[in-house]
C-alpha cells in the first residue's frame, strides 16, 4: 500500500484507489469492522520525559514533562502525537460506542474503514441503504456518513454527510453545492465527557438524510434545465479559465488546455453522456473531473477532498452552471 494508507477495507469492489481488502459483505457490528480494517489496536497516554542530566556513570536521567502526554500505539509504540494532558483518547473501542449508536438506527451498514498516515487518521464509511433515483439518470446516487478520527492531532471524532453517484463515484454534499463549509457534521471533542454526548450521534443519522433530500431536490432541479452545446463549451472554458495574457506561460497554458480537454472526455463518456445536455451534467462532469481526473499526490489527499473537506470548485462549479444558463 502507499504510505498513507495502513489498512482498510471495502465492501464488494476494489475502491478507485486499488488499495485495500474486499469483502463479499457490510459488517454487522463494529468489532467485525474493526478487524478487517486492522484497527485492532488502540492509541494509548504514556508520560513524556524529558533529559535533566548525566550521572557520574554516564547514565542519562530523565523526568517526567508536566502537562504533556504522548499519543502512542498500542502495538507497536509509535508515536502518533504529543499533545497536552487535557486531550482524551477516544480509542478504537470507544469508538465502537459511538459506531453502535450510528447503527442501531435502521438501514445502517459499514461501507470501509481503515486506517493513515501510520495510524494518525482513522476513518469509516457508513452506507444508509436508501439509494436516490433520479428522473433522467439511470445511475443511483447512495447517501454516506463519512466517520474520522484523528488521534493527537487537531479536530475531534467527526461524522458527516455526503452523496455518491455509483457509475463514476462522483462524491457531492448538498451542503457543499451550496457553498457551505459545514454542513450535516457532528463532532465528538477529545476532552473528558465525550460519552455524554454519544446519543446525540443518533441526530448526525436524521441530519445526513434530511441533507440527502436536500440534495435530491437540487439535482433533480438541475435535470430540469437543459443545455446547448454553445453553454457546454462556456462552462468548460470559464471552470477552466485561462489566465490573463502576458502572464500565462506555454506550459500553464498547455495545461488549461488539457485539463479542458479532460472535462469535455467526461461529458462524452458513458458516465455523463446520457445527462450531459443538462445542468446537473455539467455538475457532475466537473465533479468526476475534481475527484478522479484531477491528479492526488496521495491517496489521503484523495480521500480529504472527495469524502472529508468540502471541494469549493463544486460549489464554483454549480454557480458557474446558473451563470451559463442565464448568459
Amino acid at each position: 500500500m502507499s504510505a498513507n494508507v495502513e489498512s482498510m477495507f471495502s465492501v464488494r469492489e476494489m475502491p478507485w484507489h486499488r488499495e485495500g481488502l474486499v469483502v463479499d459483505q457490510h459488517p454487522t457490528t463494529w468489532e467485525e469492522a474493526r478487524q478487517l480494517a486492522g484497527l485492532t489496536w488502540d492509541p494509548i497516554t504514556e508520560s513524556v520525559y524529558e533529559l535533566v542530566s548525566i550521572d557520574g556513570h554516564g547514565r542519562p536521567l530523565y523526568r517526567p514533562i508536566e502537562g504533556w502526554q504522548r499519543i502512542a500505539r498500542s502495538d507497536t509504540s509509535a508515536t502518533l502525537w504529543i499533545n497536552r494532558e487535557s486531550y482524551a483518547v477516544i480509542d478504537h473501542g470507544e469508538m465502537g460506542e459511538i459506531v453502535e449508536a450510528v447503527l442501531a438506527m435502521p438501514n445502517v451498514k459499514w461501507e470501509t474503514a481503515g486506517s493513515l498516515d501510520e495510524g494518525r487518521s482513522v476513518w469509516c464509511l457508513a452506507l444508509l441503504d436508501e439509494p436516490i433515483v433520479l428522473p433522467g439518470d439511470a445511475s443511483p446516487t447512495l447517501p454516506y456518513l463519512a466517520i474520522t478520527n484523528r488521534h493527537g492531532q487537531p479536530g475531534g471524532c467527526t461524522l458527516r454527510a455526503t452523496a455518491v453517484r455509483i457509475v463514476c463515484a462522483n462524491t457531492f454534499r448538498a451542503a457543499e453545492l451550496e457553498g457551505d463549509r459545514t454542513g450535516t457534521t457532528f463532532s465528538f471533542v477529545h476532552k473528558p465527557g465525550w460519552r455524554n454526548r454519544v446519543v446525540q450521534a443518533r441526530e448526525a443519522v436524521t441530519g445526513a438524510r434530511q441533507e440527502m433530500r436536500a440534495y435530491e431536490e437540487l439535482a433533480t432541479e438541475l435535470l430540469g434545465i437543459s443545455v446547448t452545446a454553445q453553454q457546454r463549451e462556456l462552462f468548460v472554458r470559464e471552470f477552466i479559465p485561462m489566465p490573463p495574457e502576458g502572464l500565462v506561460t506555454e506550459r500553464v497554458a498547455r495545461n488549461v488546455e488539457e485539463a479542458r480537454k479532460a472535462i469535455r472526455g467526461v461529458l462524452a463518456s458513458p458516465t455523463t453522456a446520457p445527462v450531459a445536455h443538462t445542468a446537473y451534467g455539467l455538475v457532475q462532469a466537473a465533479g468526476e473531473y475534481l475527484d478522479h481526473v484531477r491528479r492526488s499526490r496521495t491517496w489521503e489527499t484523495k480521500l480529504n477532498r472527495t469524502l472529508i473537506k468540502p471541494e469549493p470548485l463544486k460549489a464554483r462549479a454549480l454557480s458557474l452552471v446558473r451563470e451559463v444558463v442565464r448568459a
